[in-house]
């Protein structure tokens, strides 16, 4: 079996994926992918990627962790919603790991939205997490996304969708955003 993926970890090409005036740019970063969403010329975020404040965890990173990216095609036929999206059906999902817990990735053009780039987001959690969720800097604003996840059933898989496009972000599913100064 072929490994999947033989650059070593120092030269790993960066991994793009555009959906309009929205792209979304991965870099390796240390040990992980870290990634930049551009939206026009004027407005960035940035993946905040690492340990969380004020706890600091590396358990508990600030945004789920991916250390594999694979693009893929989606096959239209097993799309329930009509896809407009100038990607032409791709998508990257990616997977990583932060302590216990094991976090997997999807992104893709929003289905409702050519304009916008969807982030679908799991983790499986095997101990009661300090943080969870994706954080985002944008100018001097930070912005997080937690999952709406009130159970404490161990082992589960907590799950949270957002979008990200010209009008900024927003929770698809699952997820509360909150936004404080950086």
């Amino acid at each position: 079996m072929e490994p999947h993926d033989v650059h070593s970890p120092t030269s790993r090409p960066p991994v793009q994926l555009a959906s309009g005036p929205t792209a979304a740019v991965f870099t390796w970063n240390g040990d992980r992918w870290a990634h930049r969403i551009t939206t026009g010329e004027a407005t960035i975020w940035t993946s905040l990627d690492g340990p969380c404040p004020p706890a600091n965890d590396p358990r508990w990173p600030a945004s789920p962790v991916m250390v594999e990216l694979s693009r893929v095609s989606v096959a239209r036929a097993r799309v329930s919603v009509p896809r407009s999206d100038a990607a032409g059906g791709e998508a990257i999902v990616g997977v990583g790991l932060a302590g216990r817990s094991h976090f997997s990735a999807s992104i893709a053009s929003d289905p409702h939205d050519a304009s916008v780039i969807r982030f679908e987001i799991a983790c499986r959690l095997h101990e009661p997490p300090g943080w969870i969720g994706s954080t985002y800097r944008q100018g001097d604003r930070l912005f997080r996304l937690t999952p709406l996840d009130d159970s404490t059933t161990l082992p589960r898989t907590v799950v949270w969708a957002y979008s990200i496009g010209p009008t900024g972000m927003t929770s698809v599913s699952g997820a509360a955003v909150s936004t404080s100064p950086a």
